[in-house]
């Protein structure tokens, strides 16, 4: 149209419908699901599966060996070589996110999340036995392969060896997967425990009853109790309510499982949009808040930091989420009263205008300046006898006005 090309979709139809179509015929993706295999091909077999060239294939394995470094993995010889937790955290974070372009939702197997909710007497969500049900799919494919190494997996289970929950799943999965005509080892209640606990399977009600009944001195559970200590400290004096304080530890259960048992991300959040979006609607600066959380977090892990492990990355976006969850239930105010003095018409625009700069910011009250009314910020163009701290604004009001004051508010609600 007048040399340009447009884009026109009826509302029915959804752009997610093409990434499908793009991921499910990628040849990344399809080498990625032909690993998942349990009989060992070569490279020359597998060009010939996917009618590619061999150059074409060795030049996409080493691209996905890229990809795949930060899950401490790697394509070698026609098989994926790594820790077995990191391989089926990997597929199961690949398919969940692919899938999620697809309009046909995933199956559910009822047997499976029957023996599950039946063994541990939970409830699960519709996605939840997804959930579960693509995981089954994952542990079923990989249980043919004959070297698996859980070196690391056995490491870090130490500390719940004599866990509630672990017990109970240790005894289901030796029971229960007979049905499946399955060997199974140890090593898949671990898989299992671990997998119920970090990637939001459990219900609000289940946590809570876990979190009841877990031990208070494993690596997450300590690390749960030191970041809550401090998100709680972020509100004082005001009192946070019991229930949304449950439901943040919640929260923080199943972030400190994940960063503590895996490593890497496929991201599906655009990060650095959610960060620019924060700056202009927090009336804090939780970026730096949530570097701090992250860095006393892999502290109590004994976690090294790493900027190119995404998943911790993203655990700062959670705990952006976490903290926001409670700026918006516990509703904090921050009172601002705008004073000016200048011809009735300019002062009117210029009230509205920092009334639609500051009313984004959470938590943020304005109104015009009355001297018998208490606020926690003055703007002025002239000067005021107060206690109150004030900020003299210049002109009409500048971009660095803007700044400077949004920055004061953010200093005055850490």
């Amino acid at each position: 149209r007048n040399g340009s090309l447009v884009f026109e979709m009826s509302p029915t139809f959804s752009l997610n419908q093409i990434e499908w179509a793009f991921y499910r015929s990628a040849l990344k993706f399809q080498i990625l699901e032909h690993l998942l295999q349990p009989q060992e091909v070569t490279t020359v077999q597998l060009a010939q599966k996917l009618a590619v060239s061999e150059s074409s294939l060795f030049r996409k394995i080493k691209e996905l060996n890229g990809l795949l470094a930060e899950f401490e993995l790697e394509i070698w010889q026609g098989k994926l070589i790594g820790e077995e937790t990191q391989i089926r955290y990997f597929y199961f974070e690949l398919f969940w996110y692919v899938h999620s372009f697809d309009s046909q939702p995933l199956p559910i197997d009822e047997k499976y999340v029957g023996l599950i909710t039946r063994g541990l007497n939970m409830r699960f969500t519709k996605e939840a036995q997804q959930r579960l049900s693509l995981w089954l799919r994952i542990m079923k494919a990989r249980l043919k392969i004959a070297t698996q190494s859980f070196q690391v997996l056995r490491e870090k289970m130490v500390p719940y060896t004599k866990d509630p929950l672990f017990q109970q799943l240790r005894e289901l999965v030796f029971r229960g997967f007979g049905h499946y005509a399955l060997e199974v080892r140890e090593e898949e209640a671990m898989l299992h425990f671990v997998f119920l606990l970090s990637f939001s399977v459990l219900s609000e009600h289940d946590l809570q009853v876990y979190m009841l009944q877990r031990s208070r001195f494993t690596p997450t559970a300590l690390t749960d109790t030191l970041i809550l200590e401090h998100i709680l400290h972020l509100y004082r004096p005001s009192f946070v309510p019991r229930e949304i304080e449950a439901t943040c530890y919640g929260h923080l259960l199943q972030i400190h499982s994940r960063v503590y048992f895996f490593k890497g991300d496929v991201e599906v959040f655009d990060r650095e949009n959610i960060w620019q979006l924060e700056a202009q609607l927090s009336s804090r600066n939780i970026q730096q808040i949530s570097h701090e959380l992250l860095d006393k977090a892999l502290a109590e892990l004994n976690i090294k930091p790493s900027d190119k492990n995404s998943l911790l990355m993203m655990t700062m976006v959670k705990y952006l989420s976490v903290i926001t969850i409670i700026d918006y239930q516990i509703n904090r105010e921050f009172r601002v009263g705008i004073a000016l003095k200048m011809d009735e018409l300019f002062k009117e625009a210029l009230y509205y205008m920092w009334l639609l700069y500051l009313k984004n910011l959470n938590g943020v009250v304005v109104e015009r300046y009355r001297p018998e009314q208490e606020y926690d910020l003055i703007l002025a163009n002239y000067a005021i006898k107060t206690k109150t701290p004030t900020y003299r604004i210049s002109e009409l009001g500048t971009a660095y006005d803007r700044e400077t004051i949004k920055k004061m508010i953010r200093e005055r609600f850490k």
